[in-house]
């Protein structure tokens, strides 16, 4: 009883002390607080087309403005509506603009990008594929495909609208607000509360159902599947409320984010990433009840689900410091 005690007042000044830190981490002459994005990808030509919406506070002078971007092409690039000079280094663009300290500004890049990282399309040449796009952008990747931040310390609320074609499902961070057609495509918006760092967006398409329970405090759980594995959809998220409901009990801090989305892909790039409310993991996990004795999602399901916390909600502030993360995602999975 004492042990418990004392682990659980360790993880509360652990959050403490974490996030002040990361606060004191930030970017001490521009802070960035808001993306709202709206991207249209073409899984054919596998090409983003996007326009990001930046809303800053200039806090200390400076005579300029770093996002890193790899390998795109700006279209434009206006500050508060007028088009101001930029630099595009391959990896970054600079926008060159005297700044003193003042209300919030606004940065539109309008920029086309073809991913060579963190995007990922799957089968679209192939005939009877399983036709697919999916993004994996931890560490310092998410910036292949929407200029974002490299430097975890740099957190955001993210605001996703993606276009894509009607017949497929788009599922990306936070809430849906609302879909729109026109004609053969959709638009998905997707909107957040809370800030995170770039490596944690995401989005992840293709022909997908989902069945929704909820958990003991009300939080949707969004158990994603293809539609020919409806009867798989018990064994592989076996235990996924109780997963839930007993690391908000354990933590002893609710659930951050306003749902949680899991979602199989094909070929992807480990067991699971732990993205801020929406894990994408690997289909090799979509098993039945026979195959549940073998290999099993539960081990996965438990580590990026603490990743929530202890990841997405604090962050460490460098690569260096993965470890802690990692350890507490592991430590979770073990209870």
């Amino acid at each position: 009883m004492k042990t418990k005690w004392f682990y659980r007042y360790f993880v509360l000044i652990f959050l403490l002390l974490f996030s002040l830190g990361i606060q004191a981490q930030q970017i001490s002459t521009v802070d960035f607080t808001r993306v709202s994005a709206k991207l249209y990808i073409n899984p054919y030509l596998k090409t983003v087309y996007g326009l990001g919406s930046y809303t800053f506070l200039v806090q200390k002078p400076t005579d300029s403005i770093v996002l890193d971007a790899k390998n795109m092409r700006f279209l434009s690039v206006l500050l508060n509506g007028k088009e101001v000079s930029f630099k595009n280094t391959g990896t970054k663009i600079i926008i060159e603009e005297k700044l003193v300290p003042s209300d919030s500004k606004i940065l539109e890049i309008n920029y086309t990008a073809s991913p060579k990282k963190a995007m990922y399309f799957i089968d679209w040449g192939i005939k009877g594929g399983k036709k697919q796009v999916w993004t994996q952008g931890q560490g310092k990747d998410n910036s292949h495909w929407l200029p974002s931040f490299d430097n975890v310390t740099q957190k955001l609320v993210f605001d996703l609208a993606v276009t894509f074609n009607k017949n497929y499902q788009v599922i990306s961070n936070g809430k849906l607000l609302k879909t729109e057609k026109k004609d053969s495509l959709k638009t998905w918006y997707f909107t957040m509360k809370k800030p995170m760092s770039s490596y944690l967006a995401a989005i992840a398409i293709g022909k997908y159902s989902k069945k929704v329970i909820t958990s003991k405090t009300s939080i949707p759980l969004m158990l994603y599947y293809y539609p020919k594995d409806s009867l798989k959809v018990k064994s592989t998220y076996r235990d996924t409320k109780k997963i839930f409901d007993f690391l908000e009990s354990e933590i002893g801090v609710l659930y951050p984010w306003q749902n949680y989305k899991q979602v199989p892909v094909k070929d992807f790039l480990y067991a699971g990433m732990e993205n801020t409310s929406l894990t994408i993991f690997s289909d090799h996990y979509v098993i039945d009840s026979l195959g549940f004795k073998d290999e099993n999602y539960i081990n996965v399901n438990a580590h990026e689900l603490a990743h929530q916390w202890f990841g997405n909600l604090v962050t460490a502030k460098s690569s260096k410091h993965h470890w802690l993360q990692e350890g507490f995602a592991t430590y979770y999975t073990y209870l």
